[in-house]
C-alpha cells in the first residue's frame, strides 16, 4: 500500500497498550497494533527506498528487519516495562548480533517524532572521527558542508565535560567532543505531517544531503576496523 500517513488511533494504542503493560492486553489488540501502528511504517519503507538506495545499495530493505519491535527486550536494562509507545526504523547495512552500524532512522514518539543519521558507536570509532577531523579530511569537509545545508537539523550526541582537544579549531570543537556523534531533526509541536504524509519529501531530501555525513560515519567504522585487525598482527 501507498503510504498516506500515520494513524493517530495507532499511536494512542501504543500509549495504552504500554499504560497496561501486560500480555492479555497486548494479545487481544496485537492485530490492531499491526494494522495501524506497524503496518504505516512497512509502507513507508516502500516508498522511502528506492532513494535510500541510492544512498547505498547495500542498506537491508526488508521491513521486518527495520522496524523496532512493540515488545521490549528486558535482559540488558532495569527498565522492565514490557512494551513501548515509540516506534521506529532504520535504514542500515547488514549486521552481526548487537552490532552497531551507522544509520539513518525516522521515529514517532508520544512527544516527538524524528529522523536522522547517526553513528560511531563501536569501539575506535570517535578516535577515528576525531583523527580526519584534525586533518581536515575531505570526508569530514564533505559530512560538515553537508549538515551545514540541512539548517532543521542539528548535529547530537553526548559531550564530554572538557574538551578533547582544548587547542583545536573552535569551529570543530562540537564534533571532537562528542562520545558518539549523529545529527537530528525532531519536531515536538506540530504532529500534522506525520499524519497527513507531507514531511516524507522534506525528510528523504534532507537524508539525501545527509550522504557525505553518512559516508563520513561509515569511513569511521572501515578505519576503526582496519585498526583493529592491524593491533592483531
Amino acid at each position: 500500500m501507498a503510504f498516506t500517513g500515520f494513524n493517530a488511533a495507532g499511536i494512542d494504542l501504543l500509549q495504552l497498550n504500554r499504560l497496561q503493560n501486560n500480555k492479555e492486553f497486548y494479545e487481544a489488540h496485537k492485530e490492531e497494533i499491526k494494522r495501524l501502528a506497524i503496518q504505516p511504517f512497512y509502507d513507508l519503507i516502500a516508498d522511502m527506498t528506492p532513494a535510500m538506495l541510492e544512498i547505498d545499495p547495500q542498506f537491508v530493505v526488508v521491513p521486518s528487519r527495520m522496524v523496532s519491535r512493540v515488545r521490549r527486550d528486558t535482559r540488558y536494562t532495569k527498565d522492565k516495562t514490557l512494551y513501548r509507545a515509540n516506534l521506529w526504523m532504520f535504514f542500515r547495512r547488514p549486521r552481526r548480533e548487537r552490532e552497531s552500524v551507522p544509520c539513518y532512522y525516522f521515529e514517532v514518539h508520544p512527544e516527538y517524532w524524528g529522523y536522522g543519521c547517526w553513528g560511531a558507536w563501536g569501539r575506535g570509532e570517535m578516535e577515528a572521527l576525531r583523527t580526519m577531523i584534525l586533518h581536515e579530511d575531505r570526508l569530514f569537509l564533505d559530512a560538515r558542508r553537508a549538515l551545514d545545508s540541512c539548517p532543521q537539523m542539528l548535529l547530537s550526541g553526548e559531550c564530554y565535560k572538557r574538551p578533547k582537544f582544548p587547542d583545536a579549531d573552535p569551529a570543530v570543537q562540537d564534533w571532537l567532543s562528542r562520545k558518539e556523534i549523529g545529527a537530528d531533526f525532531r519536531e515536538y509541536n506540530d504532529f500534522s505531517p506525520i499524519l497527513d504524509g507531507s514531511f516524507v519529501q522534506p525528510m528523504i531530501e534532507n537524508m539525501q544531503r545527509l550522504a557525505p555525513f553518512y559516508r563520513f560515519l561509515l569511513a569511521a567504522k572501515e578505519r576503526a576496523e582496519a585498526g583493529a585487525r592491524e593491533a592483531l598482527q
